[in-house]
């Protein structure tokens, strides 16, 4: 609780605030925000994210014991640089098991309208090949998820 406290004064400082700006942004009384800096009191959940919103930093920066510039430091670019490359590669994920399922279709019926209205069979080279295609599809996938693993 005092790390919450410690860092809502810090900020509040750094930005030059009084605790009446502070409270009046905030639509408190000035007691409140005291109550707050020395400990004896908590804002609630929804004022905590006013005030991480207000300060330009997360709620988890807000309410942690971490020293709030080596936070800001390691998870504001950091995090965010993972979370974009996580993103990226989920979206190559959702391609390639879309490629598979649009690829395992075509091939399911072309083999089916081969053998049901030509009564043919799917020539052997068409087969290796769909299979290594489809076995690069997943070793392409399993390889993202090695990496989204990884972050």
């Amino acid at each position: 609780m005092m790390a919450l406290g410690d860092n809502i004064r810090k900020l509040r400082e750094e930005r030059g605030m009084t605790q009446q700006q502070m409270a009046d942004k905030l639509y408190v009384s000035r007691q409140t925000v005291c109550r707050w800096e020395n400990g004896s009191r908590c804002p609630d959940l929804i004022t905590a994210k006013k005030i991480a919103t207000e300060f330009g930093v997360s709620l988890d920066a807000l309410i942690s014991d971490d020293d709030l510039e080596d936070l800001e430091r390691i998870s504001g670019a950091g995090k965010f640089t993972r979370y974009k490359r996580k993103l990226k590669l989920q979206a190559y994920q959702r391609k390639i098991l879309e490629f598979i399922q649009i690829l395992g279709g075509v091939y399911l019926s072309i083999s089916l309208i081969l053998r049901v209205r030509f009564d043919m069979r799917m020539p052997a080279w068409s087969v290796i090949l769909g299979v290594c295609v489809v076995v690069g599809a997943f070793a392409l996938n399993h390889r993202i998820v090695k990496r989204m693993e990884k972050l």
